[in-house]
């Protein structure tokens, strides 16, 4: 049985279009090999659900990882956009992060957001 495994993974190349995520296993000797394919769209959920298979496996608390700081001179260009008019939804498309990512830091300026009514 094998014991140790490398794992990556990318956007799959599909054309024009980059909206599937493939996450390969490999074992070290290179005799296995496991894909998993999901939508682009899931991603969050996956590694949610990995955190919280990893909390029922080894019974032991787990904290999801806190949203992460944006780069300041990228955050500095999301604020200019958002006081433009451009939504927080077309930011996070455009710059590929989780909206939540864009909220918080957004908030982090001192930048006061309303939900939608």
């Amino acid at each position: 049985m094998e014991k140790y495994f490398n794992y990556s993974i990318h956007l799959k190349n599909e054309g024009t279009t980059r909206e599937t995520i493939v996450l390969k296993q490999i074992s070290e000797s290179n005799a296995i090999h496991n894909i998993l394919e999901f939508p682009k769209s899931d991603i969050d959920m996956v590694i949610e659900t990995l955190f919280k298979s990893k909390k029922d496996i080894f019974d032991e608390e787990i904290d999801l990882p806190n949203e992460q700081e944006i780069n300041p001179m990228i955050l500095d260009t999301l604020v200019e956009l958002f006081f433009s008019g451009i939504s927080i939804a077309d930011l996070a498309s455009q710059y590929n992060l989780p909206e939540s990512m864009i909220k918080q830091n957004l908030e982090r300026k001192g930048i006061v957001l309303f939900d939608d009514f």
